[in-house]
């Protein structure tokens, strides 16, 4: 995808937001670098879009009120879902501003159809 945006960067966003709430980010067990690695080589598999809902996203864990910090996949989906559900908002937004006119055209077929038989009576 062709994209401006900076992925490593919205994963140390990501992260810090992740430390900031939790106190922890990342198992102790697993290396920090590569973990951020592999959320902005996932995040740079999304659409923009998507990407950009992340802090919506981590809104809506963190009013789950779990203890640990979310694993990859669940603040992926959590994405996904805050960007579809954005989308869907920006289309009924769309919806309501179309304004609907009914306009209804009479055709005054009458002097064309006079012309035509004058034509018709010449040409006999």
């Amino acid at each position: 995808m062709d994209s401006k945006l900076d992925y490593l960067d919205i994963t140390s966003q990501i992260y810090t937001r992740l430390e900031m709430e939790y106190g922890f980010a990342t198992p102790k067990a697993q290396d920090k670098a590569e973990l951020w690695k592999f959320l902005a080589s996932q995040l740079a598999r999304h659409d923009d879009m998507v990407v950009m809902a992340w802090e919506e996203a981590l809104d809506n864990i963190s009013n789950e009120g779990n203890d640990f910090p979310p694993k990859i996949p669940k603040l992926l989906m959590t994405m996904r879902r805050c960007a579809r559900l954005r989308s869907e908002k920006a289309d009924v937004i769309a919806l309501q501003e179309i304004k609907y006119e009914k306009k209804v055209v009479h055709l005054d077929v009458a002097p064309r159809l006079k012309e035509l038989a004058k034509k018709a009576v010449i040409s006999v």
